[in-house]
């Protein structure tokens, strides 16, 4: 096995024939082997100042910059929560995702002009009379739902702010309950 410094590439003369660098060293197929388990632990491979190749530490990114991928990580679980989530009423869980809150949101709006036995499927399957009264709770339920999560998204950023590792900040618990649990 050829390891060129100049391209950071592998060649061997049986598949690359007279395209091989001409700045190439020879290595053993364990170092290869050795040498891609580092690259898939994250590692680099480098040249040293003969032309060997040698693993090399990632820089660690900037705190703001692992900060910054922190938050988005945060924020895509508060998404998550707040389109899958649902929100609790009257013991039933109704579903929280953008198309059904826009149904909820149109029931809210026909108020009493709302057709009479209107049958609303639950989280669970069960099916309930809607009322306008019921609109009422649910959009009510979806407000306080999205406080909550915005809430606790928000506490999770300040605590991974004022963490030493962002990178491995644990945002897992200290969210409202979902119809999962």
């Amino acid at each position: 096995m050829l390891y060129s410094s100049q391209t950071g590439g592998f060649y061997a003369t049986e598949i690359h024939g007279a395209a091989v660098p001409a700045d190439c060293v020879e290595i053993t197929d364990e170092r290869h082997a050795d040498l891609l388990l580092g690259q898939s632990q994250g590692r680099r491979i480098v040249a040293d100042e003969h032309g060997h190749p040698q693993l090399q530490d990632a820089p660690v990114p900037p705190l703001s910059t692992r900060q910054e991928s922190a938050w988005e990580r945060i924020k895509t679980e508060r998404d998550r929560r707040t389109q899958l989530a649902g929100y609790q009423v009257n013991g039933h869980w109704f579903h929280s995702d953008t198309f059904s809150r826009t149904q909820q949101l149109g029931l809210v709006i026909m108020g009493p002009n709302m057709p009479p036995g209107v049958q609303w499927k639950t989280m669970t399957g069960e099916m309930v009379t809607m009322t306008p009264a019921l609109a009422g709770q649910i959009f009510a339920a979806a407000a306080a739902s999205d406080i909550a999560i915005y809430t606790a998204a928000e506490a999770h950023r300040a605590a991974m702010l004022a963490s030493a590792n962002p990178d491995t900040y644990n945002f897992s618990g200290g969210w409202p309950p979902t119809f999962q649990g």
